[in-house]
């Protein structure tokens, strides 16, 4: 994926062992649109700072996006866990059979009820019954696996904003700067549109476009607002 070849092997590595495809979209997605964001609001509460504080300020807001979304990618996880676990004891808690498997065919109607017959759901809620009579609920903590992808999703999103920094590096003119960020933003935008089309089926060009016209859009309402 275009951000992560940028990074070490093991870098690499790591965010795809700890983020699936989609997830690793979506924290490119919503750093790459975070960014350009940050480019405007920056350059308009410095109007005579120079590039190496705006790269800085840039750069320090990146970070903040991806420890604050790192964390965020905790607590859900921590909800989910929480969730399922309060699902399991409701099961278990069922006056009867007939009510326990109701309550599991209502959650698997929701995820399978398009790819499944009444008969295959009611035989897969048998199915759900029996496992969830024999296991226990997992205990609502924070796990290993939830901080080490929360500290993917941080790299993810540090690693896919660092291009969109450094022309505030190589440029003299803040002007200048903050235009050729906001090009370079938006043409990771189109690479990202492409994997993403890739990885959902759909056509990588048609994603592309959509995506390209979503950071367009926010690059002219920003250079109107004054950034």
């Amino acid at each position: 994926m275009f951000p992560i070849r940028a990074g070490r092997s093991d870098v690499r590595t790591f965010i795809h062992r700890h983020l699936d495809p989609a997830s690793r979209l979506g924290e490119i997605l919503f750093g790459l649109i975070m960014a350009l964001g940050f480019t405007a609001s920056v350059r308009l509460g410095l109007d005579e700072a120079d590039n190496r504080e705006l790269f800085l300020g840039i750069l320090g807001c990146n970070f903040a996006w991806a420890i604050v979304d790192g964390v965020m990618y905790v607590l859900t996880e921590l909800l989910e866990r929480g969730r399922k676990a309060q699902f399991v004891r409701a099961v278990r808690a069922a006056r009867s059979d007939a009510e326990a498997l109701e309550r599991i065919a209502g959650e698997l109607d929701e995820r399978l009820g398009l790819m499944t017959t009444d008969e295959e759901l009611q035989q897969l809620s048998r199915w759900a019954h029996e496992l969830v009579r024999r296991g226990e609920p997992e205990a609502l903590r924070v796990t290993r696996e939830d901080v080490l992808g929360g500290v993917a999703v941080g790299m993810v999103i540090v690693l896919a904003t660092l291009p969109v920094v450094v022309p505030f590096l190589l440029l003299r003119d803040p002007n200048v700067a903050v235009r050729v960020s906001n090009s370079v933003a938006v043409a990771l935008l189109f690479l990202l549109g492409i994997s993403w089309g890739r990885v959902v089926g759909g056509n990588p060009w048609r994603v592309a476009a959509g995506l390209t016209v979503v950071g367009v859009v926010l690059v002219l309402i920003t250079i109107a607002l004054g950034g």
